[in-house]
Parts: structure tokens; C-alpha cells; sequence
């Protein structure tokens, strides 16, 4: 929170446009500081941006052509996630490479942090950063701590490995579960079924969904731009486009109905 509150202060001083407008949503929605945990420390982009690497090239496609690469294509990548997690669990790793990570980093920024006061009976320490001086409670039993990190990746932090360093505590009993190679697997365990010839499925049944011949988008011609031009689009304020053959609007000079006549007769026409 001190961190956003930072960052939001220095948008702030940008201009009262900018604060009006990012006060209009709630902070739960984009700042991981006030989502509850409930992201696990991954912003809502960063997902959609996997998904987006799995099914690249597919969005152009037909719609039966869309449906089935986006079925094999998670197919695969069910498979493939499904076999590392087997593979890490055979040579006994425990967390996942992001949890690893994370856990790493706190690890090695844990050792200029100062135990100053504890209570052993409630878990409830008093530590303090080094050389900064900035002071943080820490809660074990209720898995809190002020720095707000705890709460939100559900990993240790680098205040939590200090307070289990000076009390010789496991700090793996700190982890949540969710990050174990056990339920990785979990998540991918799931195994798709072949979709076997069309003839052969069952029957629809529900309703029949007619689409609207309104909205059907014209095969022949460019699409009409909806835009509205600006000095960039240079080309588009010339006006309309000339034959240099015939002089005429509306059409170039490979599409010129009196390109034969001028072939035929081998002389070019007066502009």
C-alpha cells in the first residue's frame, strides 16, 4: 500500500484530470495492494496475455476453424503443462517456478532485516529493514504483515523469513498450497476427449440461433472506414482518387473501362 500510494501521488501531480479519473474505479479492480489476494499476485493482463500466446494466429480464422484450433491448441498445452508437473514432482521440487522465484528473491533480501521484538507465545514480531530503519509487524498465526506482500502473493515475505530464521520456524508451512506441484497437477488433469466425426454427435436440441443478415459483412469492396481522419491520413484529404488514363473519378488506371479502347488503339487518350 505505501508503494501505491507513492505511484498514486505521483499521478496526482500530473494533474487533477488524471486523479478524477482513476478515482472513478475501485482500487480492488487494478491495484493487487487492495484485491484481497484474490489475484495471487498475478495482475488480470498478465492471464489474459498467456491465453493470448496460446491462440495466437486463431482469431482471424472461420468459426468452426476458430473452435477447433482453440480446442487442440489447449489440448497441447494440457499435455505439455501435465508432463512437466510430473517430471518436477519426480525429482521432488515442491513449489511452482513462480512461487520458486519468489520465494528466492524474499530469501536473499531477508538478511539485512533486524528482529528486534517478538512475542513466542502469540507469533507476533516487531522487525526492522536495515539500513532504512522502516518497521513492519508481523503476524505468523494470522499470516499478516505490513508490508502487505504476505497477504497478497500468500508467500512468505522477506520480513516472514527473517522472523522464521530468528526462531528457527519452517517457513514451507507459510506457503499456500495452491502454489505445490500437487495442485498444479490438479490443474491440468483434465484430459480431452478425440471430437470424433460431426455425423456422429448427438442432436441439438435447445434453441436454434438464426444469424441476422444485417450485420453480415460484404464480401466484395473495401470495408468503409468509421473513423474520423486527421492530419496523418495525408492520402485519405487528397480527394478522390484519379485515372490517369481517362481523367475520371472513382477508379485507377487498371480499372479503367476504356483501358481496351487505349490498348486497341495504341495512342493514350488526352488527359
Amino acid at each position: 500500500m505505501r508503494e501505491f500510494d507513492t505511484r498514486y501521488q505521483r499521478l496526482c501531480e500530473r494533474g487533477e484530470a488524471y486523479k478524477q479519473w482513476l478515482d472513478r474505479i475501485p482500487r480492488q479492480q487494478y491495484a493487487l495492494a487492495y484485491d484481497g489476494g484474490h489475484r495471487w499476485g498475478h495482475m488480470t493482463t498478465n492471464l489474459v496475455e498467456c491465453i493470448n500466446g496460446v491462440l495466437k494466429g486463431a482469431r482471424n480464422l472461420p468459426v468452426t476453424a476458430l473452435v477447433k484450433a482453440t480446442f487442440y491448441r489447449l489440448n497441447a498445452l494440457f499435455t505439455r503443462k501435465r508432463a512437466e508437473a510430473e517430471a518436477r514432482i519426480s525429482v521432488g521440487q515442491l513449489f511452482s517456478e513462480y512461487a520458486t522465484q519468489k520465494i528466492l528473491s524474499n530469501q536473499r533480501s531477508a538478511g539485512n532485516i533486524q528482529v528486534n521484538l517478538f512475542d513466542r507465545q502469540n507469533e507476533v514480531f516487531e522487525v526492522r529493514e536495515m539500513p532504512s530503519g522502516l518497521e513492519f509487524a508481523v503476524n505468523l498465526r494470522l499470516q499478516h504483515c505490513d508490508c502487505g506482500e504476505f497477504q497478497v502473493d500468500r508467500i512468505p515475505c522477506r520480513h516472514v523469513f527473517a522472523c522464521c530464521a530468528n526462531q528457527r520456524l519452517d517457513w514451507k508451512q507459510y506457503v499456500h498450497e495452491v502454489y505445490t506441484m500437487g495442485e498444479i497437477r490438479k490443474v491440468y488433469k483434465t484430459r480431452f476427449r478425440p471430437l470424433g466425426n460431426p455425423t456422429t454427435w448427438p442432436v441439438h436440441q435447445g434453441p436454434r440461433l438464426v444469424p441476422n443478415p444485417h450485420l453480415k459483412r460484404v464480401a466484395k469492396g473495401r470495408p468503409k472506414k468509421t473513423r474520423f481522419l486527421n492530419e496523418m491520413d495525408i492520402r485519405d484529404l487528397r480527394g478522390p482518387r484519379r485515372c490517369r488514363l481517362c481523367g475520371g473519378e472513382g477508379h485507377s488506371r487498371s480499372r479503367c473501362p476504356r483501358r481496351g479502347e487505349t490498348s486497341a488503339s495504341g495512342s493514350a487518350p488526352n488527359s
